[in-house]
């Protein structure tokens, strides 16, 4: 079993490594995929104040609960659960399929939240509820909460968990049941004043993207 759990933590750093190397040849061709992309997302910020003024007119009871379902959704605790039975069962069963879904759940927690984390340092963005708009930004934050904006932890954490999840069953409604849960997410980080749509948007792509390349790289080393 210690030679096992050596070879996951080598395995960690391996794919790691392979997340930050993903290969993309520079040519016109991926230039101009990445100035669509940027302006793309630049143009979310022109309806960030628009859409925070419509979540702020439906609290209500019920998306007071719905949405909180959203917010433990997209918290550590989740991951960890996942990750400990599902590593744990696969090797008291010596199935290495179960035990490598729980240990891709937790890479996926891992690598998404390092790259969310330092960008929220150091993009230091305001959060809504400081009412300084969405333009505002304090770069090289180590500190308050209030300027960690973004991108969204725990919508990135949530994509991930549900990115690596909809990967363990073909089936589509499996799928579809998976990534519910982390548009609740999405949504309620807005509806609870803590994020912009710009915000959550990020943190979703940037995880599940990471999920996808972990997908790849599992399929390309069976």
């Amino acid at each position: 079993m210690i030679s096992m759990l050596k070879s996951d933590l080598k395995q960690i750093i391996d794919d790691l490594k392979k997340i930050i190397k993903i290969p993309i040849r520079i040519n016109r061709r991926t230039l101009a995929i990445l100035l669509v992309i940027l302006i793309g997302y630049g143009s979310i910020f022109l309806i960030d104040e628009y859409v925070r003024n419509v979540f702020s007119k439906i609290h209500t009871e019920y998306f007071d609960f719905l949405f909180s379902i959203g917010h433990f959704y997209g918290k550590l605790t989740l991951t960890i659960i996942f990750f400990v039975t599902l590593y744990s069962a696969g090797l008291f069963l010596k199935n290495d399929r179960i035990r490598r879904n729980g240990l891709r759940i937790l890479e996926a927690f891992i690598f998404s939240g390092l790259i969310v984390t330092i960008l929220k340092t150091f993009i230091g963005r305001w959060r809504p509820y400081n009412e300084y708009g969405n333009l505002a930004f304090s770069p090289f934050n180590f500190g308050s909460n209030d300027y960690l904006s973004l991108s969204s932890g725990d919508v990135a954490i949530a994509f991930a968990f549900s990115t690596i999840a909809a990967s363990f069953s073909e089936n589509k409604y499996w799928k579809i049941f998976c990534y519910i849960f982390a548009v609740l997410t999405f949504s309620g980080r807005i509806y609870h004043d803590q994020h912009w749509m710009s915000d959550v948007i990020l943190g979703a792509f940037i995880s599940t993207m990471v999920g996808i390349r972990l997908i790849y790289i599992e399929k390309n080393s069976a």
